[in-house]
């Protein structure tokens, strides 16, 4: 059965390690190490930044930790040997996470389904969905990426954590799967906000260029000249009926080529 060690019982704990390798793995954040006495000691950090040290030999296999679920993992593991409870215990601390994964990526894909929506307007909150979503990818993407090299390193000195060597392999291929899928969604939702700004800008353009002669003729006009068409009879009507011949026209313009 995995002996559990709480932090503050550290003395405790590395009363079975030699000397050398305290002083190997001091100041290390994740290791598997081979004591000389042929023992294992590894150290990882779960998602979440807790962190744990497991020690095995044929004997025995104790682990120090204050991380509930890491315990919860540990508990009802009892095997003679204690590399087989080593074994048997990363086999529980990734026995739920390919279901974890596909969950996080069926909210993925609910995401996708609501930004894409008819009745869905591209704004900051779906920028911020996706951003919330991208934090707790990296985050697991890290950990796997550090559990795959932990693996590696397991698997080289003891062959039977080959098979949890390729557990975290497969593991670490799916959250980058789950990555690249978001980054997909992430860029055709941008481009999505991409086109309602041109078509804003366009809108905002075409309206600028109906109004800019009629600024100019008001601006003509406007001037503190004298101007012979100030004293005919039927100077403001010709004013406000060539105004409106250039207004209807640039607009049957505008809808010929389409510009809106």
């Amino acid at each position: 059965m995995i002996q559990i060690f709480a932090p503050d019982q550290s003395k405790d704990f590395y009363k079975y390690i030699d000397m050398p390798t305290k002083r190997e793995v001091r100041g290390a954040r994740d290791y598997v190490v081979r004591t000389h006495n042929g023992a294992l000691l590894v150290s990882f950090h779960t998602v979440d930044e807790h962190g744990a040290v497991l020690f095995a030999n044929d004997e025995r296999c104790s682990m120090m930790t204050g991380t509930p679920r890491l315990i919860e993992k540990a508990e009802g593991i009892d095997h003679e040997s204690g590399f087989e409870e080593l074994f048997a215990f990363f086999l529980a601390l990734t026995s739920s996470d390919i279901y974890e994964l596909a969950r996080l990526e069926d909210k993925i894909e609910a995401l996708e389904d609501e930004l894409f929506s008819e009745d869905s307007v591209p704004d900051k909150e779906g920028i911020n969905a996706i951003m919330e979503l991208r934090r707790e990818i990296s985050q697991k993407k890290r950990y796997y990426e550090e559990m795959e090299l932990l693996s590696d390193e397991l698997a080289d000195m003891e062959p039977e954590f080959v098979f949890i060597d390729k557990k975290f392999d497969r593991l670490y291929d799916f959250i980058l799967r789950n990555q690249e899928y978001l980054e997909q969604v992430r860029e055709a939702y941008q481009a999505q906000i991409d086109l309602v700004q041109n078509n804003t800008m366009k809108t905002l353009t075409v309206v600028t260029m109906i109004f800019l002669p009629l600024q100019l003729i008001t601006g003509w006009f406007g001037m503190n000249l004298i101007m012979p068409e100030f004293n005919w009879a039927n100077g403001y009507p010709y004013v406000i009926c060539l105004s409106l011949i250039i207004l209807f026209g640039e607009i049957l313009f505008f809808k010929w080529k389409k510009w809106f």
